[in-house]
């Protein structure tokens, strides 16, 4: 009563939701389109009067699978992505480097809590977005929403704006800057220093290392070129996948374990890591393939991967997030 009494006293009353806005079920679920799509597409492919026994059957188990796997990603793939990693590399000695990774993982934190208040706010406040689409429709409200705001409590507006641009760029930043320095120290130091040539000087190391710098980042930007047509957000969660079966067991292994060794370590990361890279691989160049445009003509020989999606989504659910299972074949 309490919250009613303020929402209708600021003069913030929930507006009438348009036609294309998913149903309050539908957007209360605790399932959404994602987790479900495998098991939709699977339905399809079979005669009309199994679709229905089919989906009750196996729709929720398939769900809660795959937001299980996902919950796995985003916890433990965040230690190992940049923003935790960078932290070593950066700080003059292990007392500060522990201090800073223990402020970033409370910010990082404190950052993950905004997009639902976004989504709650936005849905009441601005549901005319779901009028539109691309650019203009529901991800607007991270540029709409502030301004109303701002519109009844002036600086709160701007607040809620600062936090989430502040977030959203220093994600970016720690993320681009974090692998680049990562990437590059491990070829420039492990790679060039240790194994090709170990009596190298400093200075050519870091002559090294800035030559390593501009082929990662030269690399990077052409497989960039490639993922236009992708849900970028959806490969978002891969990535976190990724840094879960690879560099997440390895820190947390190298820390408790006592008989961790260096040819086990490269062995459990390369293994964690290629076998959650080719899982998300797959599931994306066939997504690539249904493409009407030229990347679909590039990408056509995994066309029939869908068909094999089709006929195993659960197959294709641990194909799309592999954390669940290549966090423990790593660690073993």
């Amino acid at each position: 009563m309490q919250e009613t009494a303020i929402v209708q006293s600021a003069e913030f009353v929930r507006k009438s939701l348009p036609e294309k806005a998913p149903k309050d079920e539908a957007w209360l679920a605790p399932f959404g389109p994602l987790t479900t799509k495998a098991t939709h597409e699977a339905a399809k492919a079979l005669p009309a009067d199994q679709r229905e026994e089919f989906l009750a059957k196996n729709k929720k188990p398939y769900s809660l699978l795959y937001t299980f796997s996902v919950i796995v990603a985003v916890v433990c793939g965040t230690a190992g992505l940049p923003h935790i990693l960078v932290r070593f590399y950066t700080n003059p000695d292990g007392v500060a480097a522990k201090k800073t990774t223990m402020w970033v993982m409370i910010l990082i934190g404190t950052f993950y809590v905004f997009p639902p208040i976004f989504g709650v706010l936005g849905r009441n406040l601005l549901p005319e977005l779901y009028n539109a689409t691309g650019s203009k429709g529901p991800d607007k409200v991270v540029l709409e929403l502030p301004i109303l705001i701002r519109e009844k409590y002036g600086m709160l507006g701007s607040i809620l704006s600062g936090i989430t641009c502040a977030g959203a760029f220093a994600a970016f930043m720690s993320t681009f800057s974090g692998l680049l320095v990562s990437m590059t120290s491990a070829l420039a130091h492990d790679v060039y220093g240790r194994m090709l040539r170990p009596k190298s000087t400093a200075e050519e190391r870091m002559k090294m290392f800035k030559w390593c710098a501009v082929l990662i980042g030269s690399v990077s930007v052409i497989l960039g070129c490639f993922v236009e047509q992708l849900n970028i957000n959806f490969m978002v969660g891969q990535a976190f996948a990724i840094a879960a079966a690879s560099y997440f067991p390895l820190l947390f292994m190298s820390v408790w374990w006592r008989g961790m060794t260096m040819k086990g370590a490269a062995t459990g990361m390369l293994t964690g890591g290629i076998c959650a890279l080719v899982a998300a691989v797959l599931t994306n160049v066939s997504d690539l393939a249904l493409d009407k445009g030229p990347m679909g003509k590039v990408f056509a020989a995994f066309d029939p991967l869908n068909a094999f999606w089709k006929a195993h989504p659960l197959l294709r659910i641990l194909c799309e997030q592999p954390a669940i299972w290549a966090c423990r074949w790593q660690s073993h």
